[in-house]
């Protein structure tokens, strides 16, 4: 029976270098299976090294015990357009088969609101350069405001926050006459059958990001940036805990469902192809 992921949270900025790489390795073993484009150096500088205020590593392991994913969040001490600014950087990845299954999202917003609440005076924002529709279908699930979006323009002056966050982080433009997408060469493993369904879904944010960033396919990555304060935060975690309260409950108690003979019927028609995905959430961030 399925049930939800033991998660670990390791401080990356209090371990000794032994251990640090210990992890990377750990860790480079699943993304490997998740992802391509990354040697090990790359990846152990890019989630366990990077030069953070602070560097969390949620680590997730099955009911047997098997490491199924990570979610690393980087808080870097930065001036941004002349105001002191906390700004997070985030890199995950689940296996296929343990996606939807924990409770990351809980933990991180959390924390989230913890380090907020320690300086609530500077510029929170997370910032990401997304290389996959369903990390981007994610978060404008549960963030209350996210740039860019179908929904709103980006303003003047979160664009140029944007621009220069992306020149700090080194992240190079794709095409020099869309300041939006950059090249990050993190590429998801799917079949073609799964990157056809993200290509056809009918959510309107699915749909906004793959024809905004038709190339993440090569590892093209669109610029994301989602402002933060503690009511934001909470009005998140309220979204994610009503919208996955069923799902979480059956992860923990199992589904009593299964334990009701379903009455005898008629078969029922088959629904048409991709219906299914289009009703299923996004896999966790």
């Amino acid at each position: 029976m399925a049930s939800l992921s033991r998660i670990t949270c390791h401080a990356v900025h209090d371990m000794p270098p032994a251990a640090r790489e210990t992890l990377a390795r750990e860790l480079f073993a699943v993304h490997c299976q998740i992802f391509s484009g990354l040697a090990f150096e790359a990846f152990r500088d890019y989630v366990i090294e990077r030069p953070a205020f602070r560097t969390w590593i949620y680590v997730k392991h099955n009911g047997a015990g098997s490491l199924v994913g990570y979610t690393s969040m980087h808080a870097f001490h930065m001036r941004v357009a002349g105001r002191a600014s906390t700004v997070i950087r985030m890199e995950a990845g689940t296996l296929r088969a343990a996606r939807g299954r924990d409770l990351t999202m809980v933990y991180a917003v959390l924390r989230l609101l913890r380090l907020w609440a320690s300086e609530p005076w500077r510029r929170f924002c997370i910032f990401a350069a997304l290389t996959h529709p369903s990390s981007y279908t994610f978060l404008s699930h549960y963030a209350p405001v996210i740039y860019p979006h179908a929904s709103r323009e980006i303003p003047a002056n979160v664009m140029q926050r944007m621009e220069e966050l992306a020149q700090a982080f080194e992240l190079e433009r794709i095409d020099p006459a869309n300041p939006l997408l950059r090249r990050v060469d993190w590429v998801t493993l799917e079949s073609a059958e799964e990157r056809t369904r993200w290509h056809t879904s009918r959510r309107p944010d699915t749909r906004f990001y793959v024809t905004n960033n038709p190339g993440y396919e090569s590892g093209h990555g669109l610029l994301t940036y989602i402002p933060f304060n503690g009511a934001i935060l909470v009005r998140s975690l309220v979204r994610f805990l009503v919208g996955r309260a069923g799902r979480i409950a059956r992860l923990v108690f199992g589904d009593q469902r299964a334990a009701v003979p379903a009455p005898s019927a008629a078969p029922q028609k088959a629904p048409p192809a991709g219906a299914e995905w289009a009703h299923t959430r996004p896999p966790s961030l």
